[in-house]
């Protein structure tokens, strides 16, 4: 389990938890302003912080991200991966500056995206992007995925779940799951409540304590 959580994370904007789930906001604002994006508090500001490779199937997102970008999102990626893929979310950026930002690959800039997003959008379910989505969602960040074992896909009816869950590798699939998440976002109770399905605290998992992370 990670270990990473906001209410000690000294490298974010403004430090939360569960309770004090507003705060996210502030840095919301704050990292847009940082990379001239586009702030609206309706907006979501959509993050990849996984790889960007074959092997975490990267062409599935190119079928759809026109689609993606047509919905009123921000998009914030870190630029590690192969030539392919960065030079394609680099034309994207140039195309869009206020909507899409490329961001340098380290530990802060992660936490600092982490605290900033509303959602993930993750195209594999492999270990690195499990390790991704498992970091963001003790954030706050709501992945939309594939299956896997560390999320469970959100029933609006039973409220209940912490994921848009999509099953196989049909970019469709994919596409419908995030238009699902982007519905559910206009509904802050709702979002709320997937929020703190998906945040891990100190104590809960362990009796072990987080110490602030300074690093």
């Amino acid at each position: 389990m990670s270990t990473l959580t906001p209410a000690y994370d000294n490298k974010i904007y403004q430090k939360y938890s569960k309770k004090m789930l507003q705060n996210k906001e502030k840095n919301k604002i704050a990292f847009c302003q940082d990379f001239g994006l586009n702030y609206n508090k309706k907006t979501p500001v959509v993050c990849i912080t996984y790889p960007l490779t074959e092997k975490n199937n990267l062409d599935m997102l190119q079928d759809v991200i026109q689609g993606i970008l047509e919905q009123d999102v921000v998009l914030a990626v870190t630029g590690i991966g192969t030539k392919k893929f960065q030079d394609f979310f680099n034309h994207l950026a140039e195309e869009d500056p206020k909507r899409v930002v490329i961001i340098s690959d380290n530990d802060g800039n992660k936490r600092k995206i982490y605290a900033a997003a509303d959602m993930m959008l993750a195209t594999a379910a492999t270990e690195e992007c499990k390790e991704e989505i498992e970091k963001a969602m003790n954030y706050g960040v709501i992945p939309v995925c594939p299956e896997n074992e560390l999320v469970t896909d959100y029933d609006g009816a039973k409220e209940v779940g912490d994921a848009f869950v999509f099953d196989g590798k049909s970019p469709w699939k994919f596409f419908a799951s995030f238009i699902r998440a982007l519905e559910n976002f206009k509904f802050p109770y709702d979002w709320r409540t997937l929020q703190v399905a998906a945040m891990t605290e100190p104590g809960e998992e362990d009796d072990e304590e987080d110490s602030p992370l300074d690093e």
